[in-house]
């Protein structure tokens, strides 16, 4: 009974360990990608665009930036049975969808291996995944005629590494999320999940936030944001295991969570670091000293 915490202890370093490597997995496929096509993939693809009004473009449904890296994941035969001129909802793209990627699921966190989503008009399984790209600033529903996003991916993005003027060691990629937050508090399941796969819209995806109805766009399934600024200049700050927003970043892993930063590197985030620079962090060319972190 006496060595059971440090038994729990070592297991659960591992499991960090692991899923720490699986951010540095996930960061060189990333790295691998922008090689051959000089820019990371898109946040997700919606492709019902507007020529005179860019900003009406609808939220999704569009395949996510998981997908696009699916060949420097060694996804390859995966990858080439989807067909990306379709749509990520037919019928022949879905049954692929549920596929369960060990690279983007966390060790720690005991979510099932798929969940349902109902845009309207049918259900779909979807595999589950820990890890969510880098929004930036602002609702995850922006679209491009907005102002930016000023992350590294976002809908129909195309960001170049050259853009990213703070530089690589001080931007965030990617960030882990749980798969429910009834470890932080009384949380729907259903509100944090994510997913590799696409951004689909979700009817019965409750509210992310705790302040407000806001209802969450497709893109909270494959992005997170590190807050936002709401009527009258507050801020609603997404740092991880947030209770003010559960769609954002968190882990199972206890005080924080990991990130990929844009060189490659992986750090763990407490809970409690300062904002302004979890904030500044997740933007990629605000020009804003970062200290330590």
């Amino acid at each position: 009974a006496l060595l059971l915490p440090a038994v729990q202890q070592a297991r659960e370093a591992a499991r960090r360990t692991q899923c720490k490597n699986n951010l540095k997995q996930l960061g060189l496929a990333l790295h691998n990608y922008h090689d051959i096509y000089t820019c990371l993939p898109p946040g997700y693809i919606a492709r019902n665009v507007s020529a005179t009004d860019p900003a009406s473009m609808e939220a999704g449904p569009g395949f996510a930036w998981g997908t696009m890296i699916l060949p420097q994941l060694d996804q390859a035969p995966l990858f080439q049975q989807l067909d990306l001129e379709g749509d990520c909802t037919d019928a022949a793209n879905v049954a692929l969808a549920k596929e369960r990627l060990p690279a983007f699921r966390c060790p720690t966190d005991p979510g099932l291996d798929t969940f349902i989503v109902n845009d309207g008009t049918a259900d779909y399984e979807l595999a589950l995944a820990n890890y969510v790209g880098i929004y930036g600033y602002g609702n995850v529903t922006m679209a491009p005629g907005n102002p930016d996003p000023a992350g590294m991916m976002y809908r129909n993005s195309s960001t170049r590494f050259r853009d990213v003027t703070d530089g690589l060691s001080n931007t965030l990629l990617v960030g882990e999320r749980a798969s429910n937050h009834d470890f932080i508090r009384n949380a729907p399941e259903a509100a944090s999940q994510s997913t590799w796969y696409a951004a689909i819209p979700n009817v019965n995806r409750p509210s992310g936030s705790m302040m407000m109805a806001m209802p969450e766009g497709p893109g909270s399934l494959v992005l997170g944001h590190v807050g936002m600024t709401m009527m009258g200049g507050m801020q609603m700050r997404h740092v991880p295991n947030s209770t003010n927003h559960i769609v954002n970043f968190s882990s199972r892993h206890v005080g924080g969570a990991q990130f990929l930063l844009g060189d490659g590197s992986v750090h763990f985030l407490s809970e409690n670091v300062d904002y302004d620079t979890f904030r500044w962090l997740g933007q990629r060319a605000d020009g804003n000293v970062i200290g330590e972190f």
